[in-house]
């Protein structure tokens, strides 16, 4: 799928479509969707006269079509429609679709699903989408290191990942915590952001982060690995399930370094085709060989059942993220 930038490069080129089908998991992307468009058709982004946002939750399809069809204002025939958590018609969905094929010649439609929905529903099969929930590695490095230059802050390329590896795949909550530290007290020194602040407002101690966890439980030091997720998830207070995608995405890229010649693929290779980069293809090269295939599929079957035990019982998931990390260490 197309991501928010195409769909930017699109609309600034002059190419604005009628209908966009949107994928998105957060509202971040979606609200700058429906700034470049009024910027666009109307010419100020802070235009919204005929602008209009709506949730299909509490907007009965007839009245959204109601509100494509007619127009609201004296002064311009453009109109711009969002209209979020469109999966809320998925009785009517046929009819929407079958709606939105000859749209008014001057309404534009940003239509957004959740994400999950769409893979769920395979919608992207036979609909064009555009996925307003994830970029590309590289371009969303880049995004980052702009939003701090925006605000007149340098940030280091491991301070990046460490910030986007430390937040769950939200660009709402990406871009508040980019706000928070840009507001941090440089006092006499440079505007520069470091790994180590980042860990320091993301609310973890350098010796105690879910990376130092990985490597105590591949180094199986049972004792340095039960102080890290004590101190996540006791002192830190961090998500329980958020910490086991953290630790599914490393087995993951070590499994991944089973793959006959990966070793030797360069660096665009592997992100095209693996998703990795930099400190996670380190990790993965440092440490694939000390274990065996069998090791991690019996760790990998074990993270699953945690994750399925998380989601489905009653048991407390403190003690089952401490079991998981001694099944670790002796897979």
């Amino acid at each position: 799928m197309k991501t928010f930038l195409d769909f930017q490069t699109e609309v600034n080129a002059g190419k604005v479509g009628n209908v966009y089908f949107i994928a998105a998991s957060d509202g971040y992307f979606v609200q700058k969707a429906g700034e470049l468009l009024r910027e666009k058709l109307f010419g100020s982004s802070e235009n919204r006269d005929n602008f209009f946002l709506r949730y299909a939750d509490d907007t009965p399809l007839e009245e959204f079509f109601g509100l494509c069809s007619n127009y609201s204002s004296l002064f311009s025939s453009k109109k711009i429609i969002v209209l979020k958590r469109c999966e809320k018609y998925s009785r009517k969905l046929s009819e929407l679709r079958e709606f939105v094929k000859n749209p008014e010649l001057e309404t534009f439609l940003v239509l957004a699903f959740d994400k999950d929905y769409v893979m769920e529903k395979k919608l992207d099969k036979d609909i064009e989408f555009y996925d307003f929930s994830d970029l590309p590695q590289r371009t969303l490095y880049e995004w980052v290191k702009k939003e701090f230059e925006n605000r007149g802050i340098a940030i280091e390329n491991d301070a990046i990942q460490e910030l986007t590896s430390g937040i769950p795949a939200s660009f709402d909550l990406l871009i508040t915590e980019i706000e928070k530290i840009s507001n941090h007290d440089f006092q006499n020194s440079r505007r520069v952001i470091t790994k180590e602040l980042i860990l320091q407002f993301t609310g973890y101690d350098k010796e105690y982060t879910p990376d130092e966890l990985i490597h105590s439980i591949l180094n199986k030091d049972r004792k340095k690995a039960y102080t890290i997720i004590d101190n996540l998830l006791n002192s830190k207070g961090l998500n329980e399930i958020y910490l086991l995608s953290i630790i599914s995405n490393y087995y993951m890229d070590l499994i991944s370094f089973k793959t006959k010649g990966l070793e030797s693929m360069d660096s665009r290779l592997l992100y095209q085709k693996y998703k990795l980069w930099g400190d996670r293809v380190k990790f993965a090269k440092n440490y694939h060989k000390s274990i065996d295939i069998n090791s991690l599929e019996r760790s990998f079957e074990k993270i699953l059942n945690t994750d399925m035990k998380l989601k489905t019982s009653m048991l407390d998931s403190k003690i089952l993220m401490t079991s998981l990390v001694e099944e670790l260490i002796n897979a």
